[in-house]
Order: C-alpha cells, then structure tokens, then sequence
C-alpha cells in the first residue's frame, strides 16, 4: 500500500487511548511485569527478602515501555515496511 494512504492519520492528532503502540506496549509491560511481581511477592513470604535482579528487571521494563509510548508521542513521520511485509511500502 502506498504511504500517501497512511500520511493523513499523521496530521490530525488522537488520544493516547486510540493509539495501537500503546496498548501493545502496555499489554507487553503487564505480561512482562506479573510474573516478576508475584515472584517477587512469593520470595518476600517466603524468605523475608526481595530479589534485587527481579526489582531491577522490571524497572527496566518499565522504562522500556515509558520510552515506547513517549516516542509514539513524539512520532511525526509516516513509516514504511519493506516490500513483501504488510503495511505502506516505502516511497518512491
């Protein structure tokens, strides 16, 4: 598909609700953080401690995702897919 097709959602602004990338970046953080937390949780009962390599891994996916949707945010230009792939094919 041509990019001129996708280029007119570029230029009229939606909330962040809207936004795919938001959600698949809030999905993956959910599906990355649970298990670390209840792991974490599980240890704390069980040994009075917490796992610093746990703690750290899930601030980094945190982190991670606050980039992702903060680059969504900020995203102005249209992208492209190679040919072959689904999505706008690069201009000419």
């Amino acid at each position: 598909m041509p990019l001129a097709a996708y280029s007119s959602e570029a230029h009229h602004p939606k909330s962040i609700f809207a936004s795919r990338t938001f959600w698949g970046a809030m999905l993956t953080a959910i599906a990355a953080v649970t298990p670390a937390v209840g792991e974490c949780v599980a240890e704390y009962q069980r040994t009075g401690q917490v796992d610093a390599h746990r703690v750290a891994n899930t601030i980094v996916i945190l982190a991670t995702t606050g980039l992702t949707i903060v680059g969504r945010v900020g995203a102005t230009d249209a992208v492209y897919t190679p040919r072959g792939i689904p999505g706008p094919d690069r201009p000419r």
